[in-house]
């Protein structure tokens, strides 16, 4: 089979409300030379019967036992044949542009190999709807990496050529499974966000990944990753108080929380309706 230009990648598992949303979204792109790879991880509700319900050789389905997270995504590279590979949540959407736009700055920029994007966000955790625009250039990325993770998950695009490397989401990781991956890449190539908001990330309580999400679990090892960027990308000494800062964050009230990150380089505006 003939390699498409991008694999757009989704890892699903009980996500039968969702995902055919999400595969729309990717199927909408403006750019048609793609494939989309949905690794099922052994739903168990409706999820398989939606998705064999979508008629379009463009999508590819493999179904599994259930593996977790981390290992889906690692499969979901290696059975990746696109130039590029671009992830979205099964609960997300991409905009129409998203892929095309991507594509042309990886294309423009040889030296970069992982590209993000502005995202709109509606979290149902802390009531917001908002715009979030994460750092644009390198060096701001890496300097961001330090405080929070600098990208939204769902809307990233890197080089199939990493996967060959060796470069690969780890299958040990519990949680922070993206982030963790980012920082291996970032510490060999060169990463950027573009401004333009090319996807839509929903948060919500009553997704399976989020009622499982440990919060003191992940701001631990948030913390950890962010000392592990401090040293990585040489960064000032004094960069290592903000890890250390996220082992308390996750007790500060929602209304704080906002200005915290505002502070910290993240911009966000209201989303509207």
């Amino acid at each position: 089979m003939t390699a498409s230009r991008v694999t757009a990648i989704i890892t699903v598992y009980n996500e039968e409300r969702y995902v055919k949303r999400a595969i729309d979204s990717l199927l909408g792109q403006t750019m048609e030379d793609i494939e989309v790879l949905v690794i099922d991880d052994g739903s168990n509700d409706s999820t398989p019967v939606m998705l064999s319900s979508i008629q379009d050789s463009r999508l590819r389905v493999i179904r599994g036992e259930r593996m977790g997270r981390a290992k889906a995504l690692k499969l979901a590279c290696e059975e990746a044949r696109g130039e590029y590979i671009a992830n979205l949540d099964a609960d997300d959407m991409a905009y129409p542009e998203r892929l095309a736009r991507q594509v042309a700055f990886l294309d423009a920029h040889p030296d970069h190999a992982w590209v993000g994007c502005t995202e709109e966000r509606r979290d149902t955790q802390r009531n917001e709807h908002i715009v979030r625009t994460y750092p644009l250039s390198d060096d701001e990325i890496r300097r961001q990496s330090a405080k929070c993770i600098p990208y939204s998950h769902s809307g990233i695009t890197f080089r199939r050529s990493l996967i060959d490397e060796g470069l690969n989401y780890d299958s040990s990781q519990p949680y922070l499974i993206d982030f963790e991956f980012f920082l291996r890449v970032a510490r060999h190539y060169k990463v950027a966000n573009l401004p333009e908001v090319l996807a839509c990330r929903y948060v919500r309580n009553e997704s399976f990944f989020q009622s499982r999400f440990k919060t003191a679990k992940q701001n631990r090892r948030l913390a950890w990753l962010g000392l592990c960027a401090v040293i990585w990308f040489k960064l000032p000494f004094h960069y290592a108080v903000f890890p250390a800062a996220r082992l308390i964050y996750p007790y500060l009230p929602n209304v704080f929380k906002r200005s915290v990150r505002r502070q910290q380089g993240l911009v966000e505006v209201d989303g509207g309706q």
